[in-house]
């Protein structure tokens, strides 16, 4: 199965996003705010700071746009390696891929 790894992210916020690359589809996507914590969905974060968190909430809200977009997946799957494509949101969000990789099965 092929699979690739993309890092998606605005000013202050990053995610990554480790997705199946199937009939011109990413599925079984894997997301992670960071270290070793991986979900199958985007993660909501909680912050103290209510900046912080008006701030974060927004690039989730981002996302959540981005996701819903018929040519998501498009946008991802055609991304060379090191490539940056931005999406225009209430601050924009840059995509960049950073892995194509292929695995017999995820365990």
């Amino acid at each position: 199965m092929e699979r690739a790894v993309w890092i998606i992210l605005n000013r202050n916020f990053s995610l990554t996003l480790d997705g199946q690359i199937s009939d011109g589809q990413v599925i079984d996507k894997k997301f992670s705010p960071g270290e070793d914590i991986w979900t199958e969905e985007i993660p909501r974060l909680g912050f103290s700071d209510e900046n912080v968190q008006k701030d974060y909430d927004e690039f989730i809200a981002d996302l959540f746009t981005l996701f819903s977009e018929p040519s998501v997946n498009e946008v991802f799957i055609n991304a060379k390696i090191g490539e940056e494509s931005e999406y225009d949101a209430s601050s924009p969000v840059l995509i960049r891929k950073i892995e194509e990789y292929s695995v017999d099965e995820i365990i």
